[in-house]
């Protein structure tokens, strides 16, 4: 900072020019302060602490703009996901069977979700005889339940990384890059609803699950009527 002519200072003002004199560059370290400041503008060769305010403010309305613009490519990439969730659960309440409702979870999550294998598995026994759609229905005493036991007490999806066992169980293969699984639960059963990708970073362990939460809550109503009651 350049200091030109003489003036003189009262007591309390004199300690912080000589401070500032002797840190030239405190501004540069506390760049925040700048835009408290309230600094008379005059011109001259030096750079005033006005102009070094509003470079300050520029370039954090920068990065502001820059955060807005990335809210805003979250909020429309939300929006169609919405759509195409909802178009989903629409599709699902039109099934005319077990066979339709499974078909459609299996191909339009893998487009929705770009994931490269979905699974069912009901653990109990379906309400009717169709070789074609009851291959889910695992029953209440398959082994396949185990590992999800303790995230279906929980009642919450598990999104990221899951157990060996997990993948046995739920895709019939030992190890996913990454995966989110969904609970089902019914009136006298429980189930699961998993998604796969080979991608580790596909499906992240904070990734917002509303939407699927909301569509396993449709899956499970819709499924519901498919299942024997407990004898």
């Amino acid at each position: 900072m350049t200091y030109q002519g003489k003036q003189d200072y009262s007591a309390e003002d004199a300690s912080i020019v000589e401070y500032l004199r002797a840190h030239p560059g405190f501004f540069e370290r506390n760049r925040a302060l700048l835009k408290e400041l309230v600094v008379p503008h005059d011109s001259g060769d030096a750079v005033s602490l006005i102009e070094r305010q509003l470079a300050v403010i520029r370039e954090e309305n920068s990065a502001l703009k820059q955060r807005l613009e990335q809210l805003i490519d979250i909020a429309k990439a939300n929006e169609a996901l919405n759509a195409r969730i909802h178009a989903l659960a629409l599709e699902l309440m039109a099934a005319s069977g077990p066979q339709a409702i499974f078909t459609a979870l299996r191909e339009r999550l893998r487009t929705v979700l770009r994931a490269e294998g979905v699974a069912v598995r009901i653990f109990a026994e379906p309400a009717f005889i169709d070789d074609q759609g009851g291959r889910e229905f695992v029953g209440r005493t398959s082994t396949r339940r185990g590992p999800f036991a303790q995230m279906l007490e929980a009642a919450k999806p598990q999104c990221g990384h899951i157990t060996r066992l997990q993948s046995e169980a739920l895709f019939d293969r030992e190890q996913v890059g990454s995966a989110v699984v969904l609970p089902l639960r019914g009136k006298h059963w429980d189930g699961v609803l998993g998604m796969r990708s080979d991608n580790a970073q596909r499906f992240e362990a904070d990734m917002g699950t509303e939407l699927l939460t909301y569509l396993a809550e449709v899956a499970t109503r819709i499924i519901e009527p498919w299942v024997a009651k407990r004898p």
